[in-house]
């Protein structure tokens, strides 16, 4: 059972600071789904049904073990950042972060190292909000140059890079991703990071004495190189309703849902056949594919059918010869 704390609003404070650079957050279900996953929920108000603010009763809720939630890394009003996380869940993970903590604290950037459930997470905070997109190609370039395996580009194992976005749109979230020194519902346990007492404010003082990455070095590390093309987002293709959906002869989810956020592989909707029910109050159980949005899950475990049939478009079972 993991340990539970009562932390203060100074606490909870100085993890917004190194942290929050953007308000919206998502909680993670106390309850899994069919498949045993917990998965995260946009926060929304219950009544406006808008997102949710963080503020710190929610980040003072996350600390003490009551709620555990994740952060979206871009500010879409600057584009920047406070730090880059670098997630590694694959076989040597944690020498790969090993081998990437040491290389940059080479080039004099102090990253902490924090536990996860099937590696570690890479953290770099910077001095001021940083443009993703620098941060990218410096991680990138970093990490190919070490033979650390990228996530993308034809591997399906390797280094996953947060932010996960150059840029994002306002109405985007980008990739959120577990915020630190809460619980894993999955596992009951908390992950910390190392070099540091086991307590939210030690973990938390440990992080502020870092060296944090400025602009400047930034700009400086990175000067003359881009993103590996292996690695460039592909050309945003609007998706475009059809003039009347409903007389189609092949079925479009999107001719039928409304999209209420979207990231990097996805568009979320509202499942219609949770909303029938009764549920999906995050408006967000629907996810529907991008690249080919033929393909869309309910994460709440509603089947296909039953999602066609809550439209009113059932799937037509073929006749046996």
């Amino acid at each position: 059972m993991y340990a539970k704390f009562q932390v203060t609003r100074e606490t909870a404070g100085d993890f917004i600071r190194l942290f929050v650079n953007r308000r919206a957050y998502s909680i993670q279900s106390s309850r899994p789904l069919p498949n045993g996953s917990f998965p995260y929920y946009l926060a929304r108000d219950w009544r406006t049904k808008e997102p949710k603010p963080l503020d710190d009763d929610a980040v003072r809720m996350h600390l003490n073990g009551d709620i555990t939630i994740s952060l979206y890394a871009i500010n879409p009003e600057t584009q920047r950042s406070k730090w880059v996380a670098i997630d590694a869940d694959f076989d040597g993970a944690i020498e790969a972060l090993f081998q990437l903590q040491w290389e940059l604290k080479q080039d004099g950037v102090q990253a902490a190292l924090e536990q996860s459930r099937r590696g570690g997470h890479l953290w770099i905070f910077g001095a001021e909000p940083l443009l993703a997109s620098e941060c990218r190609i410096y991680v990138y370039n970093l990490a190919l140059r070490l033979g650390v395996p990228v996530k993308g580009g034809g591997l399906k194992q390797g280094i996953e890079v947060f932010p996960r976005q150059d840029r994002l749109d306002g109405a985007e979230y980008g990739n959120a991703i577990r915020a630190p020194l809460g619980v894993h519902r999955r596992t009951e346990r908390r992950y910390w990071f190392y070099e540091a007492d086991l307590s939210p404010e030690a973990q938390l003082a440990y992080l502020d004495g870092l060296k944090k990455l400025t602009d400047g070095e930034l700009k400086t590390f990175i000067q003359g190189m881009s993103l590996p093309e292996a690695y460039k987002p592909a050309p945003s293709v609007p998706y475009i309703p059809s003039a009347s959906g409903t007389d189609n002869q092949e079925f479009r989810i999107l001719d039928f849902v409304r999209p209420t956020r979207k990231d990097s592989r996805n568009w979320w909707a509202r499942c219609p056949s949770c909303a029938q029910a009764g549920r999906d109050r995050s408006g967000d159980n629907l996810a529907i594919q991008i690249k080919n949005p033929r393909l869309y899950k309910c994460w709440a475990g509603c089947r296909k059918e039953e999602i066609r049939a809550a439209l009113g478009r059932p799937i037509h079972k073929r006749a046996s010869a």
